[in-house]
């Protein structure tokens, strides 16, 4: 059996990994949604393109959400190491 804090950093590394993929998730729910409603007016094109923008912005937070996720999964395996 590992011992107990490799067992917390892949613990901590899944729930950032789950995290990361709810992050993205969400701005992908809302950028389909919103592609998907036909509706204008003068603002249309702002508030498109601000989803837009807080999608990608949600797409780099998850990549580096998975990037901390996966250092800590690599410094489990490196603490189980002689």
């Amino acid at each position: 059996m590992p011992p107990p804090e490799v067992e917390e950093l892949k613990s901590r590394a899944l729930k950032i990994h789950k995290l990361a993929d709810d992050v993205e998730k969400l701005a992908n729910v809302v950028h389909t949604e919103a592609g998907r409603m036909e509706w204008s007016g003068p603002l249309t094109d702002r508030v498109r393109g601000e989803i837009r923008t807080w999608k990608t912005r949600c797409g780099n937070a998850a990549e580096l959400l998975r990037e901390e996720a996966d250092r800590l999964n690599s410094q489990a395996r490196d603490m189980l190491k002689p």
